[in-house]
Parts: C-alpha cells; sequence; structure tokens
C-alpha cells in the first residue's frame, strides 16, 4: 500500500495556495490532476529533489513505496520557480549544502 508523508511547511506556489488542502486530499486518495506537480524526494540516492506530475503516484511502482512530498506546484513552470525557491531558502539561508539530508532530517526519514 502506498504511503505519502507530506513535509510540515510545505512549499505551495502561489496557483497552488487556495487549493492546497483539495490537492493534498486528492493526491492522497489517487484522484487525478492533470496540471498539478509533485517535489519529492527521490528513491535514488543520487538526486536531491525530483519533479513528478501527480498522476504519476497512480503507477504501480509507487504503490509499495512512501513518497515524501516537500512541495506542490500548479505546472511546471511554478514547480521549477518552487525548487529556486527551496534551494534558496535552505543553501543560502540556511546554510544547508545537502538539500535532500536537510528534508530527511526534517522528516525523519
Amino acid at each position: 500500500m502506498k504511503r505519502i508523508e507530506w513535509y510540515k511547511k510545505l512549499y505551495v506556489s502561489s496557483s497552488a495556495q487556495n487549493d492546497k488542502k483539495k490537492i493534498m486530499w486528492k493526491v492522497t486518495h489517487k484522484a487525478g490532476l492533470l496540471d498539478t506537480y509533485l517535489i519529492i524526494l527521490p528513491q535514488n540516492g543520487n538526486n536531491q529533489l525530483e519533479i513528478i506530475n501527480s498522476s504519476e503516484l497512480l503507477q504501480k511502482y509507487y504503490n509499495k513505496l512512501t513518497t515524501y512530498v516537500v512541495g506542490i506546484a500548479v505546472g511546471y513552470e511554478e514547480a521549477l520557480g518552487l525548487v529556486e525557491q527551496m534551494v534558496n531558502d535552505i543553501m543560502i539561508k540556511k546554510q544547508e549544502k545537502n538539500i535532500r539530508v536537510y528534508f530527511e532530517r526534517e522528516l525523519k526519514c
């Protein structure tokens, strides 16, 4: 059974802000969202973050995994901007060199 863990200080793009709870509910309950993107911690240990379309979570691959969501955005361009904001917040403001390690510590993965 698939599990989704949401970062408590979830990064949310401006277009997704008003529908944040609705988006989270739909993603958790496998409802289709066409132009919604999630920023997640990747399953491989090499990458820092991954941007996926929320509909990807419907694939069987994700059924046996815990997916750690740290951001949501409407549209791919907003997702890119959100990742840029995350990099700025974590690497520059918080002086953390490894974004993935920062989130793993916060999520206690």
